[in-house]
């Protein structure tokens, strides 16, 4: 057994209904470690009986195998004119199939995949969520008109978290 995409879907949703602090599940050559706090050196905290608060989750593993780029994930969408205090323009939602890295461009020196006002039909890959070195394309669920891309290209993002928003009428 190794893990793969939906063992690591599996485990953070297991996570995150958890009150747990920190995780770490190793399979093989594979690791996963999750953990609550963002603490330089990968440290636990003293008190780890501490209730969970709702905090950004930082995500370690490790591979001892490279891994092949992986099938474009089901991409999560919803209409939804915002999202907690971030006003998102009305539109379809495309959020973060998983945690990961966000980026927008399938290398460092190539085209971004979409452009804000630019037009992106159903089916197009609109970023990549990297998770473990498996980069993982995020598809447009409509066609329609890229209105914002919510995180900047490189930086963490979590499940559910709004990347793209698209006006299908536009």
């Amino acid at each position: 057994m190794e893990i793969n995409q939906e063992v690591i879907r599996a485990l953070l949703e297991t996570f995150e209904r958890s009150d747990w602090r920190e995780m770490t599940v190793t399979i093989g050559a594979d690791r996963l470690h999750v953990s609550r706090d963002a603490i330089p050196g990968g440290t636990a905290p003293d008190d780890a009986r501490a209730p969970a608060a709702p905090a950004r989750e930082t995500v370690e593993a490790s591979s001892g195998t490279p891994s092949a780029p992986e099938e474009p994930l089901h991409t999560v969408a919803h209409e939804a004119p915002h999202t907690g205090d971030v006003q998102l323009p009305r539109g379809t939602v495309v959020e973060s199939p998983s945690v990961g890295l966000f980026w927008r461009a399938p290398a460092p020196a190539a085209p971004p995949f979409v452009e804000v006002g630019g037009p992106v039909a159903a089916g197009d890959t609109v970023a990549i969520v990297e998770v473990m070195k498996l980069m993982n394309h995020v598809v447009a669920p409509v066609t329609g008109t890229v209105k914002a891309i919510i995180p900047a290209n490189g930086e963490a993002v979590e499940y559910g978290q709004p990347l793209v928003v698209i006006d299908p009428e536009g």
